[in-house]
């Protein structure tokens, strides 16, 4: 990790010119070109509508040219564009726009251990952290080592330099981007080139959390490119690229859009009000009005030096593309390899390259356009306080505090270079249009929470209506338990009557039982009786018998007696 501290070099007791010096570009000592703001003859005038095609082959320009003025329209705010020479009558009513705030400069100073000086590299912005990826190292070897920024601490931290991730790039995108609407936010990387000159088609996202790199398995892949440029689309939780450069120099003019695990190709990038194909150009995510569109502004139309400064809006829901042409104030010159960012309903940009008569010019001049006004501004940036730093490098905007962060880029020798600044404004106005926007989004909300307190009210009607209905069948429902209560009391006393008889029906059962048994003893009894006299009666026949045969032989005896009287002593 990498401790910085805050420091600005701006002198505060200067006293504050009437007139506000504009930022000049650098200049050499051999080849002193004219400043930006240097008009060109009309013949010389870069056309703003260069042919739309699919691929531009890779050479030379026939002319090179001094850096120009920036081209100014006749269109003033709050004013229609006048057609031909006639000139609109004065107005009688007219809309005043507030002009961007000033901003105060400080240089971030470190070690440059942790930052090494570079360019080519991509930067972005998760809740409140910034992410630095890659980037070519003043040898002209890119790198892979991925940086966090802590704003609140002004401290760099070393997250993953391994080589398990995408390898050394330069000139990829690197952007927020969710697999699913739900899912926690991560980084994903896509296309570059890498130190074998080769350029990238693979997309890899990093996990915050764990902090590790895993290459995407999608369907389909676009070609391969670097020097494109990408945006990611919370609302269609798509992320849309733009553009770019093949290895061999020739530009492309194509749009993708990755969804999920599959990257489908939009064809309106092709149509006739397309913007041609361009490399190092920018691509900022804007929501105006409620919509979400994408702003692409310059690049370069040949791949060999060919800048433009038109600004064209692509329409995500609509599919569509559009090219800002009615506009007022003063364009930046046509440049590449710039950086943009959108912030309260203004696209801000700064930096970047010319191609000039002889030689190519970093740029260190700041523009903004404000889509509500549609006008361009040029903010004033003291030169003193960016040093020898001209070429603006990749920046980002820390939504808290509105502040701009910008890290490395060239400097006027086209060296790559580790300063690190961060413009603040100088004071927070309240804007004409973000007044607007928050006066309609209040609206918007009173009108949303309107109608769902209407909602509500409807919701309680029906709620009451259905409690009273309830309340009702509640009464009913207890008269009905009343009822049964009273039958349940009632049968639980003739269920006690019954339990009482049935005790009396046991007791009486039981006295039976014990009668029965004793009658059944009886005739046990009886029966044995009767066997005994039955015994008793065969044994009276006996003796009856024997006693009859007694009384025979006493009877034949006594008549022997009479007839013989000695036959008694011959028996005995």
């Amino acid at each position: 990790m990498s401790d910085l501290s805050d420091f600005s070099e701006s002198d505060f007791d200067k006293a504050a010119s009437s007139d506000k010096k504009s930022l000049s570009r650098a200049k050499t000592s051999k080849d002193p070109p004219a400043k930006a703001q240097s008009k060109l003859p009309d013949s010389e005038e870069k056309s703003k509508n260069p042919p739309a095609r699919k691929e531009s082959s890779k050479g030379s320009d026939s002319e090179k040219k001094e850096p120009p003025k920036h081209k100014k329209s006749t269109k003033q705010p709050g004013q229609r564009m006048a057609s031909g020479s006639e000139s609109l009558p004065a107005l009688d009513k007219a809309t005043g726009v507030l002009s961007p705030p000033d901003f105060f400069i400080s240089k971030i100073v470190h070690d440059s251990q942790c930052f090494t000086p570079k360019v080519g590299h991509c930067v972005v912005e998760v809740k409140g952290l910034i992410y630095i990826f890659g980037g070519e190292d003043p040898d002209g070897n890119p790198t892979s080592v991925l940086l966090k920024f802590n704003p609140g601490s002004n401290s760099f931290e070393v997250v993953d330099d391994l080589d398990d991730g995408p390898g050394p790039l330069r000139g990829a995108t690197l952007n927020v981007w969710r697999a699913h609407s739900r899912g926690e936010p991560s980084l994903l990387l896509f296309g570059g080139i890498d130190d074998e000159k080769e350029a990238k088609s693979e997309a890899w996202a990093f996990d915050l959390n764990k902090s590790s790199w895993q290459e995407l398995k999608l369907k389909s892949r676009p070609e391969a490119r670097y020097s494109h440029a990408a945006v990611f689309c919370e609302k269609t939780n798509g992320l849309y690229l733009f553009g770019g450069q093949k290895a061999d120099g020739t530009v492309i003019q194509d749009a993708h859009v990755l969804k999920g695990t599959t990257w489908s190709y939009i064809e309106s990038a092709e149509d006739k009000c397309a913007p041609a194909g361009r490399c190092g150009h920018s691509a900022s995510l804007c929501n105006l009005e409620g919509k979400s569109v994408v702003a692409i502004f310059g690049g370069d139309l040949s791949g060999s030096g060919k800048g433009d400064n038109d600004l064209w809006l692509y329409d995500i829901d609509k599919d569509k593309w559009k090219k800002m042409e009615d506009f007022a104030g003063e364009p930046p010159c046509p440049r590449w390899k710039h950086a943009a960012a959108f912030f309260d309903n203004r696209l801000w940009v700064i930096g970047g390259t010319y191609g000039g008569w002889f030689k190519n010019y970093v740029m260190s001049d700041f523009f903004v356009f404000d889509f509500l006004a549609k006008c361009w501004f040029k903010c004033d940036v003291d030169p003193k306080e960016l040093g020898s730093h001209t070429d603006i490098g990749s920046l980002t905007v820390l939504p808290s505090s509105r502040a701009i962060f910008i890290f490395g880029g060239a400097d006027q020798h086209g060296y790559p270079s580790s300063d690190v600044y961060r413009l603040a404004p100088v004071c927070t106005t309240v804007t004409l249009g973000s007044l607007r926007q928050d006066i309609s989004r209040t609206v918007g909300e009173v009108k949303q929470v309107r109608s769902e307190m209407d909602s509500t009210l409807q919701e309680t009607r029906v709620m009451r209506d259905t409690v009273s209905r309830l309340e009702e069948a509640s009464g009913a429902m207890e008269q009905t338990i009343q009822g049964v209560t009273s039958a349940a009391q009632r049968a639980e006393v003739k269920l006690g009557e019954l339990t009482n008889s049935t005790q009396l029906l046991q007791d009486t059962v039981k006295k039976l039982e014990e009668a029965l048994a004793q009658m059944d003893a009886t005739v046990r009894s009886f029966a044995v009786a009767e066997k005994k006299f039955g015994i008793m009666e065969v044994t009276i026949q006996e003796a009856l018998a024997k006693l009859e045969q007694k009384a025979d032989i006493s009877s034949l005896r006594a008549v022997a007696a009479k007839v013989d009287p000695n036959s008694d002593e011959d028996d005995d």
